[in-house]
């Protein structure tokens, strides 16, 4: 990485170089800029569903992605308790383990690859719906171009922006499907099926959040700052 450019990834990766971004991107949040950043965590909600089956003795199901940042999916078997609690948590993950492998490796262009063709992968496996399948192509393609067009330090930048969207998305999702929505829920499944009200698996998954985004930031900042 270049002089000018591992200087411009310290100050991209510093705690109030973070916060300015979280910040732009809040401001940023109901434009069509960040509308594809958006779907890409609904995309990674879907998945962390069919993942939570997969890993619990279930499998994958088909993925269907809409334009209006809708997703469904429909994995066989596994635990349905963990299933159900695995989308908002696993874009949670997803969105920090990007900021922070970001911050922690020197080789973004690598990890903007693999993440590129990983999603590439899954849309040509499982996704079943005609947007969502050239959104998820299209996304993959683009991570992938950029993995060998453009600098580490831009990488850096890219993989950050992807995984704090994919941070603060889960608040605002949750808000709506839980307590201003009357929509079947993944909260509201878990009410149904388990226990508990559904505004309670809401608060616990938005507090989850609330630290969950901080401690990333943090943590980011101090990793960079070694670098």
């Amino acid at each position: 990485m270049a002089l000018k450019d591992l200087e411009l990834s310290r100050r991209a990766g510093s705690l109030p170089g973070i916060l300015v971004a979280v910040l732009a991107m809040t401001l940023l949040w109901d434009t069509w800029l960040l509308w594809p950043l958006k779907l890409m965590t609904v995309f990674f909600h879907e998945i962390s569903h069919n993942i939570a089956a997969f890993l619990t003795g279930g499998s994958f199901g088909r993925i269907v992605l809409e334009s209006n940042e809708g997703g469904k999916t429909w994995p066989a078997g596994g635990s349905r308790f963990l299933v159900l609690n695995a989308g908002y948590v696993g874009s949670l993950l997803w969105g920090s383990g990007l900021v922070l492998a970001a911050a922690a490796t020197k080789r973004d262009r690598l990890l903007t690859g693999l993440l590129g063709a990983f999603l590439g992968a899954v849309t040509v496996v499982y996704v079943r719906s005609p947007f969502g399948f050239l959104f998820g192509l299209a996304s993959a393609a683009g991570l992938v171009w950029a993995s060998y067009r453009l600098s580490d330090a831009v990488n850096d930048a890219l993989l950050k922006v992807i995984g704090a969207t994919s941070c603060l998305y889960v608040i605002p999702d949750i808000w709506s499907d839980v307590f201003t929505s009357s929509c079947n829920s993944d909260a509201k499944m878990l009410a149904r099926e388990y226990f508990g009200p559904r505004v309670m698996w809401g608060g616990l998954w938005l507090a989850a959040s609330a630290a969950v985004l901080w401690a990333t930031l943090r943590s980011a900042a101090r990793i960079s700052a070694r670098h």
